[in-house]
């Protein structure tokens, strides 16, 4: 679906894709103003979606750690292969520009690169800097009545593709992890 509104040219007729916003200004003590360029349009979006982070730390200063958990095996060929299998194969592609389906066509050819490139992650301690960047689309949540106001949209991040198989695996061994050591209560259900 985010695919669709990727692909749509940025103008459809002179109509803007997100129309005039109406948000609170900060210098007029919480008056509406209106925004109507693409540029303030994107600020005040990305004022909602990403807020600034708090000055304070909730963690104590001396806080002390329990014992580390013991590292995760080595990322298997399995764990790869299983991954891939579960990526939907025409979903949006992340600045990569890799289509998901290429990895499920070629999987064969890229196996063994995949898990040395993933096991390397964790042997040499660290990430790529391409892996990092995505690219957020912004999408009307269903059925609003006004999307003159920045919380009528919701943001989608489009991340990377070999990238999102790496987390998808990592997720898998840190759910592990916490079940077998038993790290949330009973009663806990969720994300």
């Amino acid at each position: 679906m985010t695919n669709r509104y990727l692909r749509e040219p940025t103008g459809d007729g002179g109509k803007s894709r997100v129309p005039t916003l109406k948000v609170a200004s900060e210098d007029t003590n919480g008056l509406l103003r209106e925004v109507n360029t693409n540029e303030g349009k994107a600020r005040a979006l990305a004022h909602l979606f990403f807020p600034k982070k708090p000055d304070v730390s909730r963690v104590p200063e001396n806080y002390e750690y329990p014992e580390p958990l013991p590292q995760p095996p080595p990322i298997t060929p399995e764990q790869i292969i299983r991954q891939i299998k579960r990526l939907s194969p025409f979903k949006t592609c992340g600045p990569d520009e890799i289509p998901n389906v290429v990895l499920q066509k070629c999987l064969g050819q890229l196996l063994d690169h995949l898990v040395h490139l993933f096991r390397g992650v964790f042997m040499l301690r660290t990430y790529f800097q391409g892996w990092r960047e995505f690219t957020t689309a912004v999408l009307r949540k269903p059925s609003k009545p006004c999307y003159e106001v920045p919380k009528a949209y919701r943001p989608i991040a489009l991340l990377c593709t070999i990238p999102k198989v790496l987390t998808a695996i990592v997720a898998e061994d840190i759910a592990h992890l916490v079940e077998k050591n038993t790290l949330l209560p009973d009663t806990h259900f969720g994300g």
